[in-house]
């Protein structure tokens, strides 16, 4: 490192510039390889899902299981996931009014932040990190063997909102 101060200050430079181009790389690559993991599901169509075991909000230990006269919608979310609390209006329209044809169960995903677990008209199962599940929002439907039929990954907005609302065959809220 060079003794006189103009020349420490350029070496300082030099090194928050390299710092800095570091840092916009790694962030760069992030975003990128999290813009290839959106729109696909960590569950595909075609899987088969084994029980999903959790405890209620009351503390009672459950085991979602798919056999049964109707399909089940899964709804994987996070208590810290801002997407999944803004589609609470449009999942809430959905099981109440598609509830007669699906069964309708939440999966919530174990979170490290601060959040809230936001009140829904069908079951929430509270896991604790052995689920197929990473990315949230997700709804997932699958027949009685467990089968994913279909699934949908993010917000209910644009292609996802037009693609469930025909799926479903109804209209749902818009996200505010």
């Amino acid at each position: 490192m060079p003794n006189d101060p103009r020349g420490r200050l350029d070496y300082v430079l030099l090194l928050l510039l390299a710092l800095s181009l570091a840092t916009n790389v790694a962030v760069v690559g992030s975003v990128v390889l999290n813009q290839r993991a959106q729109g696909r599901p960590d569950v595909p169509v075609g899987a088969t899902l084994k029980p999903i075991a959790g405890t209620l909000a009351n503390g009672s230990a459950t085991s979602v299981s798919f056999g049964g006269s109707k399909p089940v919608v899964l709804y994987v979310f996070s208590p810290t996931c801002s997407w999944c609390e803004r589609n609470l209006a449009s999942i809430s329209s959905l099981a109440e009014r598609a509830g007669n044809r699906y069964r309708f169960v939440g999966i919530s995903l174990p979170s490290s932040g601060k959040g809230h677990s936001p009140s829904f008209a069908f079951p929430v199962v509270l896991t604790s990190g052995a689920v197929p599940f990473r990315a949230t929002p997700q709804t997932l439907v699958l027949d009685s063997g467990g089968r994913v039929v279909k699934s949908w990954m993010g917000a209910y907005i644009g292609n996802t909102k037009a693609e469930i609302e025909q799926y479903f065959s109804l209209e749902l809220p818009n996200l505010e």
